[in-house]
C-alpha cells in the first residue's frame, strides 16, 4: 500500500506541475481565438470548393493561412510537452528502479485485462478488476484521476475568478 500512496502522490505532483505549465505556455484566449479563426476558414472554404475551378487562388490563399494557424497552435503546444517530459522520464526511470518487477497493493480496484494485442481489439477490453498491479499501470491510472481532478480544480478556480 506503501507504493501505492507514494505514486499516487507523485502523480498528483506531475498533474500539478503539468496544469501550472500548461496555464503560464498556453494562452487559454488566444488558442480559442485560434480555434474559431480555423472554424471560420473551414466554413470559407466549402463554400469556395463548391466552385473550386474559379476559386482556385482563394482556395490556395485559404489553405496556406490555415496551415500557418494550425502550426501556431501546434509549435505552443509543443512548448508544453518539451518542458513536461523530461520530468516525466525522470520519474518514470525513478519508479523503474524502486518498483520495477513488484506487484502492487493498490489502494483502489483497477482494470485488469487479459494481455495486449495491438492487432486484436478485443484484448484492450477489461476482463474484470483487480487492486494486485505493476507500478507502470497504478502510475497511468493514477496521473489520469489526478489530471482529471486538476482539471476540476482548474475550472472551479476559473469560475471563482470570474465571479469576483
Amino acid at each position: 500500500m506503501e507504493a501505492a500512496v507514494t505514486i499516487f502522490g507523485i502523480t498528483l505532483v506531475l498533474a500539478l506541475i503539468t496544469k501550472i505549465l500548461q496555464r503560464k505556455l498556453i494562452d487559454k484566449d488566444e488558442m480559442k481565438k485560434f480555434q474559431e479563426e480555423s472554424k471560420e476558414m473551414q466554413k470559407e472554404l466549402r463554400e469556395l470548393m463548391k466552385e473550386a475551378e474559379k476559386n482556385k487562388e482563394k482556395i490556395d490563399e485559404l489553405q496556406t493561412k490555415m496551415l500557418t494557424n494550425s502550426t501556431t497552435m501546434m509549435n505552443k503546444n509543443m512548448r508544453l510537452s518539451l518542458f513536461t517530459a523530461p520530468v516525466f522520464l525522470v520519474v518514470f526511470w525513478f519508479l523503474s528502479t524502486l518498483y520495477g518487477g513488484q506487484t502492487i497493493e493498490s489502494f483502489i480496484a483497477l482494470p485488469k485485462f487479459s494481455g495486449f494485442s495491438i492487432l486484436n481489439p478485443f484484448s484492450w477490453v477489461p476482463i474484470g478488476l483487480t487492486t494486485q498491479t505493476g507500478y507502470y499501470k497504478a502510475f497511468f491510472f493514477y496521473y489520469l484521476g489526478s489530471a482529471m481532478l486538476m482539471g476540476l480544480v482548474e475550472k472551479g478556480y476559473d469560475y471563482l475568478k470570474k465571479k469576483k
